[in-house]
């Protein structure tokens, strides 16, 4: 897949990209490509540094895929948005953790215990 220019998209195309990238890393996941997982890593994180990076941090957008099917676009979400909307997020991924849906409840299980001991600070 190619490259594609960021700053170009507009905010709900970064936001259907996004969803997109998660869905690709449940499924390496699923298969144990460990290395496509990371690969899609570094794309999401450069979605949500395009978002924050345009007026009023547009990372709010991605609340929209709280409760989403696919339990690693919820997670990926939620970690996300803690820094636009802390509560909001923390409650989406307790959801998680509660879930007992491996391994993003165990993902979610960690970040809850980072964020408690100041590990984690959301920005």
């Amino acid at each position: 897949m190619s490259r594609v220019n960021l700053k170009r998209l507009s905010t709900n195309d970064l936001l259907l990209l996004f969803e997109k990238l998660c869905v690709e890393q449940y499924d390496s996941l699923d298969r144990q490509e460990y290395a496509a997982f990371n690969r899609r890593y570094d794309r999401i994180q450069a979605i949500e540094d395009e978002l924050k990076s345009r007026p009023g941090d547009q990372r709010r957008i991605l609340m929209t895929l709280f409760g989403h099917p696919n339990m690693q676009v919820r997670l990926t979400a939620a970690r996300a948005t803690l820094a636009v909307d802390y509560l909001a997020a923390r409650r989406e991924i307790q959801e998680i953790a509660d879930s007992k849906w491996g391994p993003q409840c165990g993902d979610a299980g960690m970040t809850l215990i980072n964020l408690d001991n100041g590990i984690y600070r959301p920005s």
